[in-house]
C-alpha cells in the first residue's frame, strides 16, 4: 500500500524537482473561490465546458496540462472547471454563457474582467490571462467601458476604441458598431472602405440598425465596385445580419431584439423560412418574457399540427427505402462510414428525427405544465410517438419524465434507465442522460 504521507511529500516537491504541473482546478463553489481569491490576492478563472464539446476536450488535453499555463494560472487565479449543463448550469446562466468552451475571468467581487470562447492555443490562452490581470488597473477595464459607453455615444474615437477593447474582452460589439456607424467621419458611406467594413462586421450589424440602413442605401453602388468575392459575400450579407441579430438577442437575452428578428425572419422569401427555426425563435422569445402560457400554446399547436400532418405509413416507407439504399451501398463498398449510416438507417432516419423533435418540444412543455389537461395532452403525444415506432428511447425518456411529474417514481426510473440503454450513442447530448437519471434519483430520495 502506498503511504499517503509520501505521496503528499512528493507532490509538495514537484515545483522544486522540475516536474511539469498544469492548471490546478479546485473542487469548490464559486462563492468559496471568490473568498479564497480575495484572501490570496488572486482572481478567479472558470472554464465552462460540456461533456459533448470537442474543443473543450481539446483544451483539457492539450492546453490545461502545460507547465507554462499552470505557472501563469495557478499563480494568479483560483481555477474552477464547471459543466455548464450540470453543476455549473446556474452560474452559466448568471454570466450568460451560451457557447463552449467559455473562459470567464472574474475579480474577487465576481465582476467580469474578460470573457472568451472557443479553443485557444497556448500563446493566446496565456495572453488572455495577462489581459485579465492588466485590466484591473486599467481605465479601460470591462466594467469601466460598459459604464462609459452610454455617456459617450457621440464620441467617435471612444467608440472606435470601445469596439476594439470589447472585442478583445470577448464581448458583444454590435451596439458599439451601430453607435460608431452613426457618428463616424472616417469613411464615406458609399466607399469601398465602408463596404469592406460592413462585410467584415456582417454578424455585428443588427436588423433595423445603422449598418443595415447604410447597406440598403448603397447596395447598388457597392455591387458595381465590388470584387467577385465581395459581390458573392454581399449577396449573402442579409442572411448574415439576420443570423447575427438572432445570436445577439440570445447572447444578451434581449426580448425586444428577438421580436425584431422574428418579424424580419417572417419577411424572407417563403422557400427560406423553416418552420422549426421560427418555432425555436418564438420559444426563446417567450422564455425571455417568462410567458409560460404563450410558450405552451405555440408548442402545443406545433406538435398537434405535426401529428395531424404526419403519415406514419409514409415515414415507414421512406425509412425502409433509405435502409435499402444504404445497405446496397455498404454491400458494394463496406467502408466504416457506410456502416455507420447503415446502422443509423436501421433505426429509421425519418422516424428518429421526428421522435427526437417530439421528445425535446414535449419536455419543454412538460416543465411548464401545471394542469391535468396539459399532462393529458403530453400523454397523447407519447402514444403517437409509440405508433411511429413501438420501441423507442425518445418516448421512453419522455414517458419517464411524465411519470416522475405525476409522482410515479419507480416507473419513471425504470423507463429512464431503458431510454439510456437504447439512446443513440452518436447523439452528442447522450452523455447528459446519465446525469438526468442521477438527478431524478436524488430528487426521489429527498
Amino acid at each position: 500500500m502506498i503511504n499517503k504521507k509520501i505521496v503528499v511529500f512528493i507532490l509538495s516537491l514537484m515545483p522544486f524537482l522540475g516536474i511539469a504541473q498544469g492548471m490546478n482546478f479546485e473542487h469548490i463553489t464559486l462563492e468559496e473561490a471568490l473568498n479564497k481569491a480575495k484572501a490570496e490576492n488572486k482572481l478567479v478563472f472558470i472554464d465552462f465546458y460540456t461533456a459533448w464539446c470537442g474543443p473543450c476536450k481539446k483544451m483539457a488535453r492539450e492546453i490545461f496540462p502545460l507547465s507554462t499555463v499552470g505557472e501563469m494560472y495557478n499563480k494568479n487565479f483560483i481555477n474552477l472547471k464547471l459543466d455548464a449543463e450540470k453543476e455549473g448550469e446556474a452560474i452559466a446562466k448568471q454570466y450568460n454563457v451560451t457557447g463552449y468552451p467559455t473562459f470567464l475571468y472574474l475579480d474577487t467581487n465576481g465582476k467580469v474582467l474578460l470573457k472568451d470562447s472557443a479553443y485557444r492555443p497556448e500563446d493566446m490562452f496565456l495572453d488572455m490571462a495577462q489581459r485579465a490581470i492588466s485590466s484591473l488597473d486599467s481605465e479601460y477595464s470591462l466594467e469601466n467601458l460598459k459604464n462609459e459607453f452610454p455617456n459617450r455615444l457621440n464620441d467617435e474615437q471612444f467608440l472606435k476604441m470601445y469596439i476594439k477593447k470589447m472585442d478583445e474582452f470577448g464581448q458583444d460589439i454590435s451596439e458599439g458598431v451601430d453607435a460608431w456607424l452613426k457618428v463616424q467621419t472616417e469613411m464615406d458611406e458609399s466607399s469601398p472602405e465602408m463596404l469592406k467594413y460592413l462585410l467584415k462586421n456582417s454578424r455585428n450589424i443588427l436588423i433595423g440598425g445603422k449598418g443595415e440602413q447604410i447597406l440598403d442605401e448603397n447596395y447598388d453602388t457597392y455591387m458595381k465596385q465590388a470584387s467577385s468575392f465581395e459581390a458573392k459575400m454581399l449577396s449573402r450579407i442579409k442572411t448574415q445580419i439576420l443570423n447575427g441579430t438572432f445570436d445577439t438577442a440570445v447572447r444578451n437575452k434581449d426580448a425586444e431584439l428577438m421580436k425584431v428578428y422574428i418579424e424580419a425572419y417572417k419577411q424572407q422569401p417563403e422557400n427560406r423560412i423553416k418552420e422549426d427555426d421560427l418555432l425555436e425563435a418564438e420559444l426563446i422569445y417567450y422564455e425571455m418574457l417568462d410567458d409560460d402560457t404563450s410558450y405552451k400554446t405555440i408548442t402545443a399547436n406545433y406538435i398537434n399540427n405535426l401529428i395531424e400532418q404526419t403519415s406514419i405509413e409514409e415515414i415507414k416507407t421512406a425509412d425502409e427505402k433509405s435502409y435499402n439504399m444504404y445497405k446496397k451501398a455498404y454491400d458494394n463498398d463496406p467502408k466504416p462510414a457506410r456502416e455507420r449510416m447503415l446502422q443509423a438507417s436501421k433505426e429509421g432516419l425519418k422516424a428518429s428525427k421526428l421522435l427526437k423533435e417530439l421528445n425535446e418540444l414535449s419536455k419543454g412543455y412538460l416543465e411548464k405544465s401545471t394542469s391535468k389537461k396539459e399532462l393529458k395532452a403530453i400523454g397523447k403525444w407519447i402514444k403517437f410517438g409509440y405508433k411511429v415506432k413501438e420501441d423507442n428511447c425518445f418516448m421512453d425518456d419522455l414517458q419517464a419524465e411524465l411519470f416522475f411529474k405525476k409522482g410515479k417514481t419507480q416507473k419513471a426510473l425504470e423507463l429512464k434507465e431503458r431510454a439510456i440503454k437504447n439512446w443513440p450513442k452518436t447523439d452528442k447530448k447522450f452523455v447528459n442522460k446519465a446525469y438526468e437519471l442521477e438527478q431524478m434519483k436524488k430528487e426521489a430520495s429527498i
